[in-house]
């Protein structure tokens, strides 16, 4: 199996679709910690991109002239064995039999590691390794966040990186389809978005149509039927995470209860929730239902929005909003496809802008007592920043009301619109809101979150 999975050591290529890999931003990020010694832990929802960018990164060392057998590539996705020996045999058999020579400053080995969180002790044995070998650099992947996490604090404290592989954003969804867009600056920014744009301005259009409902698995992007696309997400990512990832690595007992507290959280998604109104639906207490909602979370499937307000306590205590972590999973529950209504086609614009701007900042939503909403508030130095998402063609004073008197409340003087293709500004009772297309926001630049660990 270790043969297989390393090709290079023949010679060959690492994978035979290696020509067809598209570069990512977050391969770059991961490609500035190649000289640090520390481990690079590499997290995030299961096939969202994360063995690719290993391979990038490996592909990136052939290039710059490494001996091919001193780089090895392992997952732990399909063996049997579990215990914390087989990730020391594999590194023993690894050093001992392939590498030419012991590692050194001028031959590093380096050592890519997918889904270890299978591994028991995973954390203890690759500080073991870090410790006993110092000239070998070590990448690990991992689907489940907190136990990834977990683990950095446990043992890797001060030894380990984190670095987040979300699935494609709208600028990476369109290089793939062979459109090259520039980072757009923030929409709250004063800087001036770059004329050229305007050139390919109806093909990003007509890419956003498709991507709000497809999704951005790096694997759909080329398949045409939707059909396709929903089976791919099922099987490949829904039924593996909820069926095989996490009744291994998570307490989960019952398993169809877990997809069908998925589809509800998908048809609700962008939307305010209540787990104790949800657990009935589906059979299970709320506090089970609650424990299920946290797996899902650590898996990367969902995330959770908080109230915007200044009290943590009452942020706790106040109802949340679930959003699914990409399109493509609320299409493939739901049956969605390009002949969406208006009103899905909402919450999916809204849930893509929320994945967009929480991969780089946190993101609340804001409800006062009078049920004025405000979609999505960003937390920044210089106040808050709120955001209404209306995916739709005509636009009436009446759709700021929230914006308004969130600006009211929180003496703020700047507020934005996100629309289906308005742009401009609109006055109501004082307050200049500025108006953007939904693909605007999303071509903003935003990068990849990363963070040392210590």
């Amino acid at each position: 199996m270790m043969k297989v999975s390393n090709p290079q050591w023949k010679g060959e290529r690492l994978l035979e679709h290696a020509g067809r890999i598209y570069p990512r931003a977050v391969t770059d990020e991961l490609a500035k910690y190649l000289e640090d010694r520390q481990i690079v832990l590499i997290t995030g929802p299961r096939r969202s991109g994360k063995t690719t960018a290993m391979i990038q990164i490996m592909q990136d060392r052939l290039e710059k002239g490494v001996n091919p057998k001193n780089i090895l590539y392992f997952s732990f996705d399909e063996i049997l064995s579990r215990e914390h020996t087989v990730l020391e045999d594999v590194v023993s058999y690894f050093l001992r039999n392939v590498m030419p020579l012991r590692p050194s400053k001028q031959a590093k080995a380096f050592l890519f590691f997918g889904e270890i969180q299978f591994v028991r002790d995973w954390s203890t044995m690759l500080k073991r390794i870090y410790e006993t070998h110092p000239e070998v650099k070590i990448f690990a992947s991992g689907s489940s966040s907190l136990g990834i996490r977990r683990g950095m604090g446990e043992s890797l404290a001060g030894r380990a990186y984190d670095v987040t592989v979300p699935t494609l954003s709208f600028r990476e969804y369109l290089r793939f389809r062979g459109i090259e867009s520039p980072f757009l600056p923030p929409i709250w920014s004063k800087s001036k978005v770059p004329d050229a744009i305007m050139l390919i301005k109806d093909e990003i259009s007509n890419a956003l149509a498709e991507y709000l409902v497809r999704g951005g698995y790096p694997e759909t992007v080329g398949m045409r039927q939707m059909s396709k696309v929903h089976r791919y997400i099922r099987q490949s990512v829904l039924e593996r995470v909820v069926y095989h990832d996490l009744p291994e690595t998570e307490d989960v007992a019952n398993p169809a209860s877990m997809m069908h507290l998925m589809k509800i959280l998908a048809s609700i998604s962008s939307q305010r929730f209540e787990i104790a109104n949800i657990a009935p639906d589906i059979g299970m207490k709320a506090q089970t239902a609650s424990k299920y909602l946290s797996v899902l979370e650590r898996a990367m499937l969902i995330a959770t929005c908080y109230n915007y307000t200044k009290s943590m306590v009452k942020q706790a205590r106040s109802s949340k909003r679930a959003y699914l972590t990409d399109n493509g999973l609320i299409s493939a529950l739901l049956g969605l496809d390009e002949s969406v209504g208006s009103q899905e086609l909402g919450r999916l614009a809204e849930t893509a802008a929320f994945n967009h701007l929480s991969r780089s900042s946190q993101v609340h939503f804001w409800r006062d007592p009078q049920g004025n909403e405000v979609d999505l508030v960003l937390p920044s130095k210089s106040g808050p920043i709120p955001i209404e998402v209306k995916f739709q063609s005509s636009i009436y004073k009446s759709d700021a009301k929230g914006l308004v008197r969130f600006c009211e409340v929180n003496d703020c003087d700047r507020a934005f619109l996100v629309t289906r293709d308005k742009l401009g500004t609109m006055e109501v009772r004082g307050l200049t809101i500025k108006m953007f297309p939904l693909w605007r926001l999303l071509l903003s630049g935003q990068e990849p979150r990363s963070s040392a660990h210590s």
